[in-house]
């Protein structure tokens, strides 16, 4: 088996893609639900402007990301991938985030793991220096722009991203599925 380059997002991937659903609710008196989540976009969902919920949910809510528990069998998974391929994590998180995503990063068991903080959806410049072949993902744009670029990614299923289709996206329902579509790779 060759080695792998493997970039993998980590909000909606590693951690429940509604995690931030409940914060944004009482922050904004809200009661969407995970089904009524229908779009990557909060700023669509809330009805603010997405420069002021990021500043309000970090003002408010900069506990939340410690918070995140780390979904069924992506541990696992991760550190089976490790032992055998080079992995990333590559997050549109800002550099404010580096202090309590390493930890919770650290926490979790993830310490071997580059993390690259972004700032930004478009991972297509990091994901090419770091010569990516798997882009696991779950936000539908990032999915679609790396595709687009020849990157093969494994978008995590969800309801926000249900209309994304492209010949290098793989819909995948579990990181056992993730596990799958890696080890049939090569």
């Amino acid at each position: 088996m060759n080695k792998l380059n493997i970039c993998i997002d980590i909000d909606g991937t590693i951690t429940n893609p509604y995690h931030f659903i409940p914060y944004l609710n009482e922050l904004y008196n809200k009661e969407i639900t995970e089904e009524g989540c229908y779009t990557y976009d909060w700023q669509e969902l809330y009805g603010v402007e997405m420069d002021t919920i990021l500043n309000d949910f970090h003002t408010t809510y900069m506990h939340s990301y410690a918070e995140a528990e780390v979904v069924e069998g992506a541990k696992d998974i991760i550190g089976e991938l490790l032992s055998k391929h080079n992995l990333y994590f590559v997050t549109a998180r800002n550099e404010k985030l580096t202090e309590v995503t390493t930890n919770w990063l650290n926490d979790k068991g993830f310490s071997q793991i580059d993390v690259y903080l972004l700032g930004s959806d478009n991972k297509i410049g990091k994901a090419r220096e770091l010569e990516c072949h798997i882009f696991i993902e779950d936000n539908p744009s990032n999915a679609i722009q790396l595709a687009s670029e020849g990157m093969n990614v494994l978008l995590i299923d969800t309801n926000y991203n249900k209309e994304i289709e492209h010949e290098n996206i793989t819909r995948v329902g579990s990181w056992n599925d993730i596990k799958a579509v890696i080890e049939s790779y090569n």
